[in-house]
């Protein structure tokens, strides 16, 4: 009967990439989901594979967050050639930003174990006696690791997107990693959703970290970073609207970084 209303053999405009990136963030994060589904599968074994190499870890993080932030953005990018242009194009400053951030890992454990063992104080008696200092010492460690895990989510898009000195990159980031906290939230979240669901359902669950978990939380990560780059971090040549936020909201940094070049 609603044939004879509306005349479903005709042809429509069909759904364009103008359409996409007009809609809202939100509903550009759940279009582009589904449409890069099965690329996300296969970034993710690119990923794991590229990683086999320690070394290689930091430029093949850099390369995933390129091919992630121009998913989440419906920017027009070629999976595989992208990644390995991108890894071999931020291959020195991938692997800095690694070792340091590998470094400092191992010096975090070491200390906090340091700070709350009692027999390598020699004794309960001593270890109690340096309680003060020992609660000063894992206040510090503990925003030192707060530095270093949510960091990390800025500071490979950022590497990808912008032309920055390693000083200028790492002081962007912490500024970043410490001003946006309801971001921080959001990307830890889903990063402990995939282990949780890992952890418990394993080895069923093998699939997860194998297929999806380091591309899904990395588009994650980008759909919620990379607007925030744009506005504090891009310098555009003329006057343009700021991207919209994820879920809506304004925010200040503490201090906004200097301006720089964009790729």
């Amino acid at each position: 009967m609603l044939g004879f209303l509306f005349n479903y053999n005709k042809e429509g405009r069909g759904v364009t990439r103008e359409d996409v990136l007009s809609e809202s963030p939100l509903k550009r994060f759940g279009v582009e989901l589904v449409h890069r589904f099965w690329q996300l599968i296969v970034l993710n074994l690119l990923y794991i594979l590229a990683c086999v190499p320690i070394i290689t870890i930091g430029p093949a993080t850099a390369a995933m967050n390129y091919v992630c932030r121009n998913f989440s953005q419906a920017k027009p990018v070629d999976f595989f050639s992208d990644f390995i242009e991108k890894c071999k194009e931020h291959f020195k400053q991938g692997v800095i930003v690694f070792l340091l951030q590998a470094v400092m890992g191992a010096a975090l454990y070491f200390s906090f174990n340091m700070w709350t063992n009692p027999e390598l104080w020699g004794g309960e008696e001593a270890f109690a006696s340096m309680e003060g200092m020992r609660t000063v010492a894992v206040v510090f460690i503990f925003l030192v690791g707060y530095l270093l895990v949510f960091g990390s989510f800025y500071v490979y898009p950022m590497m990808v997107s912008f032309d920055l000195p390693l000083k200028q990159l790492l002081r962007n980031t912490a500024i970043l990693a410490v001003s946006q906290l309801w971001r921080n939230i959001l990307m830890i979240l889903t990063v402990l959703a995939l282990a949780f669901l890992t952890y418990l359902f394993w080895p069923i669950s093998f699939p997860i970290p194998l297929f999806l978990a380091f591309s899904l939380s990395c588009y994650v990560s980008n759909s919620l970073v990379f607007p925030v780059l744009e506005r504090y971090v891009a310098a555009p040549a003329e006057p343009k609207e700021p991207e919209p936020e994820f879920f809506g909201g304004e925010e200040e940094l503490p201090e906004e970084p200097e301006e720089k070049t964009e790729e």
